[in-house]
């Protein structure tokens, strides 16, 4: 499976003819790998290959970390996701719409689409570096995480200090 081109790119041909009901599995382990402009760290799972009347149904399993932005403070992370997907290969006979995958005749599948396609579709849409990150500020833009500016402050003094400096005017 691993082609230094296109790691994601399977030969399948040798399923054409076999029994229906025939099973393959293919485990996946990349310390690092793109998919078009996606960076993966860690990629692991398993692509099940499965004979069917129709064609060759393709169910995978798969995590990996992702690089993102966290939405409130701005930094880089890398975001641990899980995919699971399945989709099925239709021999051109069967072939009955315009959506459905077809099977290429040369026997070679290239998964780097779906795999793109489900691991963007894993991400949480608000994507967090942690579950308390305490974002920027809105007036002077500094990260919160790692400072506190003149503006929060007061925020972070205890009630009993705000009212002593309430007396205090």
């Amino acid at each position: 499976m691993n082609h230094s081109k296109n790691p994601l790119r399977l030969n399948v041909g040798h399923l054409f003819n076999k029994p229906i009901g025939s099973l393959r599995e293919i485990p996946l382990a990349f310390e690092t790998i793109e998919i078009d402009d996606l960076l993966a760290k860690d990629l692991g799972g398993v692509v099940r290959i499965s004979r069917t009347r129709e064609g060759l149904l393709l169910q995978v399993e798969a995590g990996a970390k992702l690089r993102t932005t966290c939405a409130r403070c701005l930094n880089e992370f890398d975001l641990r996701v899980h995919a699971k997907f399945e989709e099925l290969y239709q021999f051109p006979s069967r072939h009955r719409e315009e959506t459905d995958l077809i099977l290429p005749e040369d026997g070679y599948l290239d998964l780097t689409p779906l795999f793109r396609e489900s691991l963007i579709l894993a991400m949480p849409i608000k994507r967090l570096c942690k579950t308390d990150c305490k974002g920027l500020c809105a007036i002077c833009g500094v990260n919160l995480n790692e400072t506190t500016c003149e503006h929060h402050l007061n925020e972070e003094r205890s009630p009993s200090e705000q009212e002593q400096s309430e007396e205090a005017v």
